[in-house]
């Protein structure tokens, strides 16, 4: 570890007692991801066919904002967690030094500005440096996950990324679709060259985007060479979207398997212009993905491919809950235990920095007038973990 020492929770937690957690929240409301994460890890996971009890102990909360439909107060008081005033005082259990063992990082959903770009201005990079502050005040850090992107700022996100190699932090961050089920159940790619990859998104750009972008990374991650980076990103909009798909500018039979996947569609994809997207991306090793969100078409996510000298291509939907069952959390938040209980990571965090910063050049680009941008500061390459092709069925 750099700069500080691993605390208790960097290694294997002592089977005698489960992880203590502190729950960061901007909001805790009837429908938030305080809902989706904070609930699940206080009374339990819901599976398709089965119930799993919680393996941490959530012990404190900090509550930025009561929502109109907040439930979070009531549930930490059911739970017998205390509510504390500030990041530091749930990190330090109300004393003066850290007293947790991992820490729950809920940056989604209130009253936060917008600026002119449509970026939701939430606080989560002030919310990660208090809790850095404590990590380097009590001169050890312990497992952090951070929900969805890691800021709305690029250079925030970069600071942050530097923050948790300085301090040599235990760290996930991002969406809850790379641990969802898709259908039909497929093999992922694993060590495949692709052809091309489309991924399916739907919903408002920069909250839905962001799900969008690491439905699609998670699967092209896969391929031969692990990751390697992205060299540009463009994003098209509105007409540009269908003019681009009738140049040919994309694998048209991949798109048509891609829209065509959809179970439940209204209308025809065509008959939507207005909140239509698609993100352009151009990977250093020269593989190419594209994300489609074609507006009020769908709202599934989902992904195609076609293995480099193949015909066959793959595409899946994925299958997601409503509230207040959202089991699709359910394998995310295990994962979470996953960390907390050993002190390490299941998931590569920099994939979702790597998605960061491809969505922050996407609404760049957007802003520009939809320019292709290259983007040399995304020189960003992992390996993702090896898991069984059907993975799915194990996360079950």
């Amino acid at each position: 570890m750099t700069g500080i020492a691993a605390g208790e929770a960097g290694g294997q937690q002592s089977s005698a007692r489960k992880p203590r957690l502190a729950v960061i929240l901007t909001e805790y409301g009837a429908t938030s991801h305080g809902l989706c994460y904070a609930t699940k890890l206080l009374e339990g996971k819901q599976f398709d066919d089965h119930f799993e009890p919680p393996r941490c102990e959530v012990v404190s909360m900090h509550l930025m904002e009561i929502a109109k439909n907040d439930i979070g107060v009531s549930t930490a008081k059911k739970h017998g967690v205390p509510m504390h005033h500030s990041v530091a005082s749930a990190l330090c259990c109300g004393g003066d030094s850290l007293a947790v063992d991992g820490v729950v990082l809920i940056g989604e959903h209130g009253t936060w500005p917008w600026n002119a770009k449509g970026q939701q201005m939430y606080p989560r990079r002030e919310l990660f440096d208090q809790i850095a502050g404590v990590y380097r005040q009590a001169g050890r850090a312990v497992p952090l996950f951070n929900d969805k992107h890691l800021s709305w700022n690029w250079a925030w996100a970069k600071h942050m990324w530097r923050t948790v190699q300085e301090l040599g932090i235990p760290f996930m961050a991002g969406s809850s679709l790379p641990y969802a089920k898709y259908e039909p159940l497929a093999p992922l790619p694993r060590g495949k060259k692709l052809d091309h990859l489309i991924a399916l998104g739907y919903g408002p750009l920069e909250s839905y985007g962001f799900h969008s972008l690491e439905t699609g990374q998670f699967v092209v991650e896969q391929r031969a060479g692990g990751e390697t980076g992205v060299s540009a990103v463009q994003l098209l909009e509105g007409k540009r979207v269908w003019e681009a798909v009738d140049a040919g500018v994309w694998p048209r039979d991949l798109v048509e398997a891609m829209l065509g996947a959809v179970k439940n569609p209204r209308g025809a994809p065509r008959d939507h212009v207005d909140g239509v997207y698609a993100f352009d991306i151009w990977y250093r090793d020269g593989q190419r993905m594209t994300v489609l969100m074609p507006g009020g078409y769908t709202d599934e996510f989902g992904f195609a491919y076609r293995v480099r000298g193949s015909r066959d291509i793959v595409a899946a939907t994925y299958r997601l809950d409503d509230v207040p069952r959202l089991k699709h959390f359910s394998a995310t938040v295990r994962s979470l235990e996953d960390m907390y209980l050993s002190g390490r990571p299941t998931e590569p965090a920099a994939r979702t920095y790597l998605t960061t910063g491809i969505l922050w050049y996407g609404i760049e680009s957007k802003w520009r007038g939809g320019v292709r941008l290259e983007t040399p500061d995304l020189d960003i390459a992992y390996r993702p973990p090896v898991r069984p092709a059907h993975w799915r069925e194990v996360c079950r």
